[in-house]
């Protein structure tokens, strides 16, 4: 049987699980033909437009309409959703270290010095890789925050 701490740990990662595919579905719903999605789209555009430039000439379209967010932006909630499901069910206790936070982030940060300072043109799929595996490890790291302190808040009511 599960502890109470095991199962608000599980219903937290089902959570951002949910929270990350609804995010993703809004991003890619410029693909889905679906009327809802296309009635909403100025009102979604002006929302995701909070957290991403939308640079058309950077961001993946379908069928002429373009992505709600950068190619870059795109990559990172497609690793928080995909690393988000794989939580669930490997379901083992995450402890990432700052320093593995900062190494998977430096692809990331040399894709943006590097097409900044032109050594580079941008490249969508680069940029959709290095924000994958910057999304992913964000990802990982925010749920060990968080988990870690829900553990230590069990371990003081003791």
């Amino acid at each position: 049987m599960r502890s109470s701490i095991q199962i608000k740990l599980l219903l937290l990662r089902f959570f951002l699980f949910t929270a990350s595919v609804i995010w993703l579905t809004g991003i890619i719903s410029p693909c889905l033909d679906i009327g809802l999605f296309r009635a909403l789209y100025p009102f979604q555009k002006q929302v995701y437009s909070i957290v991403c430039h939308q640079d058309i000439n950077k961001s993946f379209n379908c069928s002429n309409i373009y992505f709600l967010v950068c190619a870059r932006c795109s990559g990172i909630y497609l690793g928080s959703a995909i690393i988000s499901l794989a939580v669930i069910l490997v379901n083992r206790p995450i402890k990432i270290k700052t320093k593995l936070l900062v190494l998977l982030s430096l692809p990331l940060l040399a894709d943006v010095l590097f097409t900044t300072i032109k050594l580079y043109n941008y490249n969508k799929l680069l940029s959709a890789i290095t924000g994958l595996l910057f999304g992913s490890i964000v990802f990982l790291y925010i749920l060990s925050a968080i988990e870690n302190l829900l553990l230590q808040k069990k371990i003081h009511e003791f």
